[in-house]
């Protein structure tokens, strides 16, 4: 498998550099970007969700909390996507060749990409440090997970911090004259819905194959928390939206409308809101309200969708703030998704074969 996925990241690879020389490098630069933030996101919350274990003493299964810290892997991977991205800022931000002078504080490529680089590179060596504490061979006493706590302390920081700047300055800067002041916070929840979204399939996946032993109630309980998410994701979509449209400033509704009530994205934003949210919420309202089922298979299609429908979202986003065309189900835009997806899933195996964590605990406890 291995040769399999390598082989897909290569053509991935080839389709990207042919694309950002050619004629449509917008729309290739675009679907480069989306990628980013939605695999980056996934490989970021990992850690941040087992750090939020950690300090909550979430004792239900130590199974998934190393699960979750098994998409850490692509974090190496994603900071040299990131210095790639700074090949295509004129491309993807028009603030680069024409200034807007009261941003031009904020919006300058020097400080933006210092601090993008500097935000990135301290996450993912925090991250790595929990990690290695995480699963270390050491004493669990009380000086031990006090040096856990102070870690993940610091990894949840600078995880809303690096999120948050993620989607104001990778996403909402696509824009420059368009701003909303909640956009940070969505972009860190919506990230967070996908996190417990992807931890729902590693779990399942791994009880499928005998990785983990992971009762039905961790299983249940990984349900709660994607649950939960996809109310708040919904809720900071809502927040954001009500304030936006019964303001009725030009300068911040037209972004709404010309996702809701333009060919084609009018359709794209249903089908977030119908297999991104609606199917879910659905399902995880019915699965919440019973003993917790032994078979997960309709979870693991819900939590697919999750992940479809942020991924949806943010092509949403990026592709009518930079003018990149249609939908991106053009060959090379879905070579260059699914080189993506396959640099993640190398990645994560590299991880596993490299940390070697112990996903076959004794439940409870650490």
């Amino acid at each position: 498998m291995t040769a399999f996925w390598s082989l897909i990241v290569l053509v991935g690879a080839i389709a990207f550099v042919l694309g950002a020389g050619s004629a449509e490098a917008t729309r290739v630069w675009s679907i480069y970007l989306v990628n980013f933030v939605f695999w980056s996101g996934l490989a970021v919350t990992g850690p941040a969700i087992a750090g939020m274990m950690q300090i909550t003493q979430a004792r239900w299964s130590p199974s998934v909390r190393r699960l979750a810290l098994t998409t850490a892997g692509f974090l190496p991977a994603s900071f040299v996507l990131l210095l790639i991205l700074f090949a295509g800022r004129v491309v993807l931000y028009p603030w680069v060749t024409t200034p807007v002078p009261v941003k031009a504080a904020w919006l300058n490529t020097p400080f933006f990409w210092l601090r993008t680089l500097v935000c990135a590179a301290v996450l993912f060596g925090v991250s790595f440090a929990f990690i290695t504490r995480v699963l270390r061979d050491a004493p669990d006493d009380e000086r031990e997970r006090a040096r856990r706590n102070r870690l993940a302390v610091v990894l949840l920081m600078l995880w809303v911090v690096t999120v948050s700047l993620w989607g104001f300055d990778l996403v909402m800067s696509l824009d420059p004259g368009w701003y909303s002041g909640l956009f940070g916070g969505y972009f860190v929840v919506s990230t967070l819905y996908t996190g417990f979204a992807l931890l729902s399939i590693l779990t399942i996946r791994a009880n499928s194959r005998g990785v983990a032993a992971v009762p039905p109630a961790a299983v249940q309980d990984v349900a709660k928390l994607q649950f939960a998410l996809s109310i708040m994701w919904m809720y900071f979509f809502w927040s954001q939206y009500l304030v936006i449209w019964y303001g009725n400033v030009p300068v911040e509704t037209r972004f709404f409308l010309a996702r809701f009530f333009v060919w084609p994205w009018q359709w794209v934003a249903w089908t977030v809101f119908v297999v991104g949210w609606l199917i879910p919420f659905a399902y995880l309202l019915k699965r919440l309200t019973g003993r917790p089922p032994k078979r997960h298979a309709p979870l693991f299609i819900v939590a697919l969708m999750g992940l479809f429908g942020i991924f949806l979202e943010r092509v949403l986003v990026v592709f009518p703030s930079v003018g990149a065309g249609g939908l991106p189900y053009h060959p090379r835009d879905l070579l260059i998704t699914a080189g993506f997806f396959a640099l993640f899933m190398l990645s994560r195996r590299w991880f596993v074969n490299r940390f070697k964590p112990v996903l076959n605990l004794p439940h409870p406890g650490y």
